[in-house]
């Protein structure tokens, strides 16, 4: 058996993690030779800046470990993160890095995974450990939002980092990262893009979308795309009814097929999910009935973390990662953040 899905399951078992997944049938068309299966997810773990402990919000040092078992748990083999502090002021808030996602890396090889970061530069300086008096100079970092990727069964071909040109209000720059990675069994490559748009404005967000949605279209070169991320928008907002089908005309619509004010989903896409009830964004309540449709568990939640794949992708399953009490509907552990992940399985063809 694989050294990481051990690894991961003796995880959960520590950490008292009960799968919870729906009772719709796993698909009964298999993986041909010619295909891979490739798990995918995108995390907003929360800055490490935003330490305090009220209520259930607990401090990183405490909440790295929920976050490295449920990475483990899933199997990913590439996950895109935001809010991961690059600063080396919080040093003293982490377990083993000298900034939050090198700190998340190391404690997702610890527990037996073998991550490595597309980039790990911190900031675009000459020093590039800070921005204090900083001389420009690109080194493709992409301050809070970053790419890992399992190189067991992944290998890095190129990666890079787009700032947007609207920024919007807020300290922290916003980039869209991507990644070439190929598949190692297969030698399949394709590209993978992590964002988190800056919340507020529509403007602002439309203007980074398509920024983005551009890049990708220069960048693919015939490959398939995988583009996750916080897009700080959920299928109620007014901007989806133009940015979804944007998204499905460039040729990488949501992996669950969401529509505007559609609920549940029409048509799926998806053909399993596992807790697709749950809102992404969980406001770090324990009471699961704060952000879900737990009444109507056919209905999808309100999301604002996205994963978008190319439209010929199958996507086998999709699921909200949370770790909650069927009787109780309160949540287990500590919150991992006021995100729960999102991961896909999806089907990469050779052909």
């Amino acid at each position: 058996m694989n050294k990481l899905v051990v690894a991961g399951a003796a995880l959960l078992v520590a950490a008292g993690v009960t799968a919870v997944t729906d009772s719709s049938p796993a698909p009964a068309q298999a993986a041909t030779a010619s295909s891979t299966s490739l798990r995918v997810g995108s995390f907003n773990i929360q800055s490490v800046s935003l330490d305090k402990t009220v209520g259930l919000q607990r401090p990183w040092r405490q909440r790295r470990a929920t976050v490295v078992s449920q990475v483990m748990g899933e199997r990913l083999d590439v996950l895109g993160i935001q809010e991961a502090n690059p600063s080396k002021t919080f040093k003293s808030r982490l377990v083993d890095g000298a900034n939050q996602y090198r700190d998340l890396q190391i404690g997702l090889n610890k527990a037996g995974g073998s991550y490595a970061l597309t980039n790990v530069y911190p900031y675009n300086c000459v020093n590039d450990s800070t921005t204090y008096k900083c001389v420009y100079k690109n080194r493709n970092a992409s301050h809070g939002d970053r790419i890992l990727y399992n190189t067991r069964t992944l290998s890095l071909v190129n990666e890079g980092a787009t700032r947007y040109k609207v920024q919007g209000p807020g300290a922290d720059p916003r980039f869209a990262v991507w990644a070439v990675l190929r598949d190692k069994v297969t030698g399949k490559e394709f590209l993978f893009v992590n964002t988190h748009l800056r919340a507020g404005a529509a403007s602002t967000r439309r203007s980074q979308w398509y920024q983005m949605m551009s890049r990708i279209k220069a960048l693919a070169n015939g490959r398939p795309v995988v583009s996750v991320g916080d897009f700080n928008i959920h299928k109620f907002d007014p901007l989806s009814t133009e940015m979804l089908p944007a998204m499905r005309r460039a040729g990488y619509g949501d992996v669950l097929n969401q529509s505007y004010e559609v609920n549940p989903v029409a048509n799926p896409r998806a053909l399993r999910t596992v807790n697709g009830w749950f809102n992404t964004a969980n406001h770090l309540s324990g009471d699961v009935r704060d952000f879900s449709y737990y009444k109507n568990r056919a209905k999808t939640g309100n999301n604002i973390d996205w994963i978008f794949a190319t439209n010929s992708l199958r996507v086998d399953e999709w699921e909200v990662v949370v770790n909650w009490n069927p009787d109780t509907l309160r949540m287990r552990g500590t919150l991992p953040s006021d995100h729960n992940m999102v991961r896909a399985t999806l089907t990469l063809r050779t052909s």
